[in-house]
């Protein structure tokens, strides 16, 4: 969907697709608990299968100690790649870039030449702050124009940065945007930055503000999150991994927490997948 008829964008924000998710789990008589924070698998006693989209580094403390040595071992050697800082803009007009023909696109790549990429990202994977790093925009109401009001409309954007970065990210940012689209900057009513450390604090599983869970090279690419036939269970017995920590790895494709749940639906209840599809769509949903 991303990279064929281009970047699509849910309308209202990327909260309807949760909303709609639990809408449908409420629908099939599941129920959820939010705002509860788990920091002991026995919690979870009772519970059938256990799958945790985590990153995999936070197991062993979950685990209280009955993980077998050798998994605790892969697990510690599991490495974190380069942080995302974010950037969030309140703008009083649309981003006005030199090439108009961009202000079609709701989500925009700055990079620069492929070697001006290349640098920066090696930079960034060998911890060297500084430079103009990759930065990725979004302007959702190009495509949602119910998100512009009174003509005020939302901005965010991510630059990539060293691991466990402290920059604040609202320099680099403002100024990757502003050389591509000058004034930019004079548009901007309100802004907020988050940094690769604060985005760690704001979601352990963000390590060091990798929101990847995890470096992505060739060892980590093939054996994600250790060397394991089934790299989705792990050794506690109904307790799987589902996060970007597992194949297939990052990217906005909900195919790991797809295979966890295979993977789990056929060693613990016996059955495949069920066929997934909307009331009304030819067959009942699953």
């Amino acid at each position: 969907m991303a990279h064929g008829p281009g970047w699509p964008l849910p309308r209202g924000g990327s909260p309807r697709i949760a909303e709609a998710m639990a809408d449908d789990i409420r629908a099939h008589g599941g129920e959820l608990h939010t705002g509860r924070k788990i920091t002991d698998l026995r919690e979870l006693a009772g519970a059938r299968v256990v799958l945790l989209d985590i990153a995999p580094t936070a197991l062993p403390g979950l685990a209280g100690g009955a993980l077998p040595p050798g998994y605790t071992r892969w697990l510690s050697r599991y490495r974190y790649g380069p942080a995302a800082g974010k950037a969030d803009f309140l703008v009083s007009g649309p981003i006005p870039w030199s090439a108009p023909e961009t202000g079609r696109a709701g989500t925009v790549h700055l990079g620069g030449t492929a070697a001006e990429v290349f640098r920066q990202e090696t930079a960034n994977a060998r911890g060297r702050e500084g430079g103009s790093p990759f930065v990725l925009v979004v302007d959702p109401a190009v495509t949602d124009p119910g998100r512009e009001v009174a003509g005020r409309r939302p901005v965010w954007a991510y630059a990539h940065l060293p691991h466990g970065s402290a920059c604040d990210p609202l320099p680099v940012i403002r100024a990757a945007i502003e050389r591509y689209a000058p004034g930019f900057t004079d548009s901007i009513v309100a802004q907020r930055g988050l940094s690769g450390r604060d985005y760690a604090a704001y979601n352990p599983n963000y390590v060091g503000g990798d929101i990847a869970t995890g470096a992505i090279d060739l060892r980590q690419t093939v054996f994600r999150p250790v060397p394991r036939w089934d790299p989705y269970r792990t050794p506690l017995p109904g307790v799987y991994l589902c996060s970007a920590a597992t194949p297939p790895g990052p990217g906005v494709h909900g195919m790991c927490g797809l295979l966890a749940a295979r993977s789990a639906l056929r060693r613990e209840f016996g059955r495949p997948l069920p066929v997934l599809r909307p009331v009304g769509a030819g067959t009942p949903a699953a």
